[in-house]
C-alpha cells in the first residue's frame, strides 16, 4: 500500500534482516532528493524469540551522502542569462535547508545583491532580517520577475507553478534541483536547468557569475518590490495592532511571537515552529520571522493536513532527544512550538499523550474559530439555535454547515488529562500570560486561543447536503 508514497517499502523475511534493512532504509531516505521510506516491522517478529543487544549482526555505518556537482555547460549558460536580467529573483526552497547550504546560498545573495523569496520551509536559509528579503512583496515579485533562480525549490502549489497569472509569463526559470525529474516541470525552462547538490552547485555558479552584481539602486523593479513591501507591511502591522475581542489570526499571532522572542530572540535560534491547518498555517508564515534554517515544519509540497504533533515530536526528538544531532543556530535546544488550527488539531489531537508519555515540552496553540477555515457564528446562542435546527433535521442557511466545529471546544483540557498544562484564552493579556509560563513549562502545554469565527459567505448547512444526496 505504501509503496506508490515512499522510495523504499519493505517487510523483512526474519529478525536478523532489521539491521541490513534499516540502514537501507535511512540511506535511500537521504540519498538523493530526500525522501521517506517505509519498514513494516511484523508484531510476531517484535514480540518472539530472536536475537536481541549483542547478538544482532552490526552493520557499517552510513557514510554522507554523494553531492553531485552540476555540469558546468549548464551553470555557464545560467550564469549568462542571470547577468542579462531586468529584474533577477532567487527562490530559496526546503531543499537548500536540506542541503545544510546556508553558507554558500548566504554567499550568493551578498555577492549579487539580488532580491530572495523564501518557501516556506525555505525560511532561515538567509535571515528573514536580510534586507534582500521580498517575502512582504511576494506578488510584485513574481509578477515583475524576468529571471528567476530556483535554489531547491519545486514549481508546485506554493509557488503557483510557476505560471500566469501569478507570475510574469515571460520570465525565465533556471531550477536547480538534486532530483533531475523536477527540472522543466510545469513552467520550468528544461534548457536552463541545472541537477546537482546545491552545496556545490551555488559555489560553481558564483565562479561563473565573476563578480556581478545586479544593479539594485537603478532598477525599476527594485523600487516596485520598495513600494509594495512598504504597503503590505504597514498593512500587516496594523492588523497586527488591532485588538479586539475575539481576537483575529493577526494580533494573536503578533501576541505569540512578542512573547516568545522575548524569551527567546530569533537570532538565538531557540525556537523550532510546526504549523498546520490553511488559515493558520498561511498567515503565520509572514509573521514569525527565522534568522536560522531548519527551524520550520509545515504541509509541505503536499499540503498534508496531520503532520503538526507527529512533526513536532519528531522535531524534539532531532534537537532534545537522548542522541540528539540536529543543529541549527547558536541556541542548541530548541523548544518546539506547534501552531495548529483547530481542524488541523484533530487530525492527531492524542499525539499529546505521547509528549507527555515521554516528556517532552511541547507548547502548542490551537488558534480556535470552531470551523474548518472559520466557523459560521458569532456567538454560542446563535451556534445552538443553528445545532438545534441541524439536530431535528431543518433545511436551510440557518443550520450548522458541514464544515463547522463544535463552539469553543475546549482542547485545552486534553493535556490536563495526559499530565500538561492547559490554558483557554480569549484576550490578548490571557495570550501574553499562557505563552509565557508555556514556554517555560516542562511538560506539554495547549494553549486554546479563541479567535473571531471570520466567516463571511453564504453557508451550506451540513442538513442541507446530506438533504441534496438523499433526494
Amino acid at each position: 500500500m505504501l509503496a506508490p508514497h515512499s522510495k523504499y517499502s519493505t517487510r523483512p523475511g526474519s529478525v536478523d534482516d532489521f539491521p541490513r534493512l534499516i540502514r537501507d532504509a535511512y540511506r535511500t531516505s537521504y540519498f538523493g532528493r530526500p525522501g521517506a521510506s517505509f519498514l513494516d516491522l511484523p508484531a510476531d517478529f517484535l514480540r518472539g524469540p530472536g536475537p536481541v543487544g549483542e547478538d544482532l549482526k552490526e552493520v557499517h555505518p552510513l557514510p554522507e551522502s554523494p553531492k553531485p556537482a552540476g555540469d558546468d555547460n549548464q551553470i555557464a549558460k545560467a550564469a549568462a542569462v542571470l547577468r542579462n536580467a531586468r529584474a533577477p529573483l532567487v527562490v530559496i526552497g526546503k531543499g537548500a535547508a536540506y542541503a545544510r547550504a546556508e553558507n554558500e546560498v548566504r554567499e550568493l545573495i551578498n555577492a549579487t545583491g539580488v532580491p530572495f523569496l523564501p518557501s516556506p520551509m525555505g525560511k532561515g536559509v538567509v535571515p528573514d532580517s536580510h534586507p534582500s528579503n521580498v517575502s512582504s512583496a511576494r506578488s510584485a515579485a513574481m509578477k515583475g520577475t524576468d529571471v528567476v533562480l530556483m535554489l531547491g525549490a519545486r514549481l508546485n502549489w506554493i509557488m503557483s507553478f510557476g505560471e500566469h497569472p501569478k507570475w510574469n509569463p515571460e520570465a525565465r526559470i533556471i531550477q536547480v534541483d538534486i532530483s533531475a525529474e523536477e527540472i522543466g516541470k510545469n513552467a520550468g525552462t528544461a534548457e536552463l536547468g541545472i541537477t546537482g547538490d546545491i552545496k556545490i552547485v551555488v559555489p560553481q555558479l558564483l565562479r561563473h557569475l565573476n563578480g556581478w552584481r545586479w544593479n539594485v539602486a537603478g532598477s525599476a523593479f527594485s523600487k516596485q518590490l520598495r513600494a509594495a513591501k512598504d504597503k503590505n507591511e504597514a498593512t500587516a502591522t496594523a492588523l497586527a495592532q488591532k485588538s479586539v475581542v475575539p481576537l483575529s489570526y493577526e494580533r494573536a499571532f503578533e501576541i505569540i511571537k512578542r512573547t516568545l522572542h522575548s524569551l527567546s530572540p530569533a537570532e538565538e535560534g531557540g525556537i523550532c515552529y510546526v504549523s498546520e491547518g490553511s488559515n493558520t498555517m498561511d498567515i503565520s508564515r509572514s509573521i514569525f520571522p527565522l534568522e536560522h534554517p531548519r527551524l520550520k515544519l509545515d504541509a509541505g509540497s503536499y499540503g498534508t493536513m496531520g503532520i503538526g504533533m507527529g512533526y513536532a515530536i519528531a522535531a524534539h526528538e532531532a534537537y532534545n532527544g537522548p542522541k540528539a544531532k540536529a543543529s541549527s543556530g547558536p541556541t542548541k535546544r530548541k523548544k518546539i512550538v506547534c501552531l495548529e488550527g483547530d481542524s488541523g488539531f484533530g487530525f492527531s489531537g492524542m499525539e499529546v499523550e505521547t509528549m507527555a508519555r515521554h516528556k517532552m515540552d511541547i507548547l502548542i496553540f490551537i488558534i480556535n474559530n470552531g470551523g474548518i477555515y472559520s466557523g459560521d457564528s458569532n456567538s454560542e446562542a446563535e451556534w445552538k439555535e443553528r445545532q438545534q435546527r441541524t439536530a431535528t433535521g431543518e433545511l436551510g442557511s440557518d443550520s450548522l454547515r458541514g464544515s463547522t466545529l463544535g463552539w469553543e471546544v475546549k482542547y485545552e483540557k486534553l493535556a490536563e488529562a495526559v499530565g500538561g498544562k492547559g490554558y483557554f484564552v480569549r484576550t490578548s493579556d490571557e495570550l501574553a500570560k499562557a505563552a509565557k509560563e508555556g514556554f517555560q513549562a516542562d511538560v506539554p502545554v495547549i494553549v486554546n486561543v479563541i479567535i473571531e469565527s471570520i466567516w463571511k459567505g453564504p453557508i451550506v448547512s451540513a442538513a442541507k447536503l446530506i438533504g441534496l444526496n438523499v433526494h
